[in-house]
């Protein structure tokens, strides 16, 4: 696994190169299933790197990935790929955009990258062995944080659904932010920037390498009906959490 790791890293690496490097370029932006869900020919691009590369360096892998751009037959040796988490934060604002590559065997975790971009900053969780940012361990999470303590990140749409009044839920809070990049905002819960993160209508893409480094540090998330536990599935998850157990069962209780 540790080869695999170092590999994992440098390549995540050197697909931040390849996007800086497309960057710089007139971007051709597409459309999805909404008018604002966007795709370019840097996520496409990014995604095809990472695989051939992956493919070329151990062959017979299995992908799930956002714009599948590659072809997968199973879950053994499983790689989940979200080439850019926050795509129109990568067109409209440069920034708040990241890389994500997951590796589960047997359908369990063995580690996650994320990769902010613009900020040069690497977060890599190893399910036994810890997280780290840029290659220095993160803290353990404080368990007892509860949510009347916590910075949180999520938008008004969520807000709305789990607190009935996004305006009011603000008072359950110490402060609500928002980014608009899941993997970079479950890892800032794993840093300890802020304390929970409350998300709607994700994809297993979004979440599969940050939630190995959230766990990795004793944090913890739930979605749907599913606690601690990745569906390999392309599926819409309806409501997430990330956080530390406290949290998680507070938001559980009001459900």
């Amino acid at each position: 696994m540790q080869s695999k790791l170092v590999f994992a890293k440098q390549l995540v690496y050197e697909a931040g190169d390849y996007v800086r490097e497309h960057m710089k370029e007139e971007l051709n932006i597409d459309t999805k299933s909404a008018r604002n869900d966007f795709v370019t020919n840097v996520d496409k691009g990014t995604e095809k790197f990472l695989a051939d590369r992956i493919n070329a360096k151990y062959p017979n892998q299995n992908f799930i990935t956002e714009e599948k751009m590659v072809a997968s037959t199973g879950l053994d040796n499983l790689w989940i790929i979200d080439p850019i988490d926050g795509t129109s934060n990568f067109i409209f604002e440069k920034r708040n955009f990241a890389i994500s590559v997951g590796y589960y065997e047997d359908q369990k975790p063995v580690f996650g990258i994320i990769y902010d971009v613009s900020r040069d900053e690497m977060y890599v969780g190893v399910n036994g062995d810890g997280a780290y940012l840029n290659d220095r361990k993160l803290p353990m999470l404080s368990q007892t944080i509860t949510l009347m303590d916590s910075v949180v990140y999520s938008d008004t749409k969520t807000l709305d659904l789990m607190f009935g009044d996004a305006v009011k839920a603000h008072d359950e809070f110490m402060s609500v932010r928002y980014m608009g990049a899941a993997s970079l905002e479950i890892c800032g819960v794993a840093a300890g920037r802020h304390q929970v993160y409350l998300s709607r209508r994700l994809k297993v893409w979004d979440i599969a390498a940050a939630t190995i480094i959230l766990e990795a540090v004793g944090g913890a998330f739930t979605y749907d009906t599913c606690d601690n536990k990745i569906i390999f599935e392309d599926k819409n998850f309806e409501f997430m959490c990330a956080s530390n157990p406290t949290v998680i069962q507070e938001l559980k209780d009001r459900r």
